[in-house]
């Protein structure tokens, strides 16, 4: 009869949920000029789940370290807050009562949210030295954690970037793991090839035939400051979205690739960060639309991944945002021309209704 009880009570206690260690932390979502977007990982370039508006109410799990956000009205931070839904969003935005502090996320509690697509195995290939995992594609994107040689990893997609020779292959492809971090595929051996990122290249599927007219933003997600010729820089023909280095910048619609070139003063490098003083676009692209309409896109990280007389899609990734040549924080400078080519200051015009007229408003 003992027995028998010890069995029920066992059978019991395995149909009741996991209590969790520690209360929920109460906190408000601070974000009044646009609703605060909930990730599946501790980073902008993870997948944006849903968004929640000022004064949202969430329960905090615990933190984990991220990419850090320098733009938020709450604090400067790299914490993440993981909600109890297993969703993140940045502790930046979020207000908690006074003295009160979140526990930090043990790993082996924290799993990602599950990818849209199933992941594909692969394991760390990089010797004595630990595998860098970035906030985006490339080796100038923000450093979040390390990984040591034969750490198993789950690939959701890859997204070409930056080129690097490694350990198992040279290549341009980047893993986007189901943290929503990135690593170099360089360096990882795996079972299959997996799908490509198809997030940031096609973020709004055309209807057919409708490509060629349609305008997406250049940066989703970011807000251009009115900047047009003002009065006090009449020679400013574009418009500035601040971002974080290594954010993806799109074409804002299909076209041709006219230029990819480095454009500063003699004695600087397009590869380095820039300066108020120093003169010139950094690593720009130009493309060619229908109706002799041009736009450029500077201030670039690197080299833009795309290549003169190559053809765009619509929302299709070019670069990704630095602040090479006359820049003194990362955003990307973006100018529309008309009844090109070719382009001259003199047929600038103002991108912020022109995008709006096109049903793509900036910001």
């Amino acid at each position: 009869m003992r027995k028998t009880i010890i069995v029920i009570a066992a059978v019991a206690a395995a149909l009741v949920p996991p209590v969790s260690a520690h209360a929920a932390t109460k906190a408000t979502v601070v974000s009044p000029e646009r609703p605060l977007n909930v990730r599946a990982g501790a980073a902008v370039w993870s997948a944006s789940l849903r968004t929640l508006p000022h004064g949202s109410a969430v329960d905090i799990d615990c933190q984990v370290k991220g990419q850090r956000i320098d733009a938020g009205p709450v604090r400067v931070t790299d914490q993440w807050d993981r909600l109890t839904d297993g969703t993140y969003v940045s502790d930046a935005w979020v207000r908690r009562a006074p003295g009160v502090q979140v526990p930090a996320c043990a790993q082996a509690t924290a799993p990602p949210a599950a990818p849209a697509t199933p992941a594909t195995a692969g394991a760390v290939a990089s010797g004595a030295i630990p595998l860098k995992t970035r906030s985006g594609p490339a080796r100038t994107a923000q450093l979040l954690s390390s990984l040591g040689d034969g750490t198993p990893l789950s690939i959701v997609c890859q997204e070409r970037g930056e080129s690097i020779a490694g350990a198992v292959r040279s290549t341009d492809m980047w893993d986007r793991l189901a943290s929503g971090v990135y690593v170099s595929d360089a360096y990882v051996r795996r079972e299959a090839t997996p799908p490509a990122c198809t997030a940031a290249a096609a973020p709004v599927p055309a209807a057919p035939g409708a490509e060629a007219g349609r305008w997406v933003s250049p940066l989703p997600g970011f807000t251009a400051r009115p900047g047009f010729r003002t009065p006090t820089n009449p020679n400013h023909v574009g418009v500035d979205l601040m971002s974080f280095v290594g954010t993806p910048i799109h074409a804002a619609a299909a076209g041709t690739v006219v230029e990819v070139v480095c454009n500063i003063e003699a004695g600087h490098s397009c590869d380095q960060p820039g300066g108020a003083s120093i003169g010139g676009c950094g690593w720009y692209v130009k493309l060619q639309h229908a109706g002799g309409i041009s736009t450029l896109y500077c201030h670039m990280v690197r080299r833009g991944v795309v290549r003169p007389g190559q053809k765009v899609a619509a929302g299709q990734v070019i670069g990704y945002v630095g602040s090479s040549g006359n820049s003194s924080a990362p955003h990307l400078h973006y100018e529309v021309h008309v009844n090109t080519p070719p382009t001259s200051p003199g047929n600038a015009i103002d991108p912020l209704p022109f995008m709006r007229a096109h049903g793509a408003p900036i910001g």
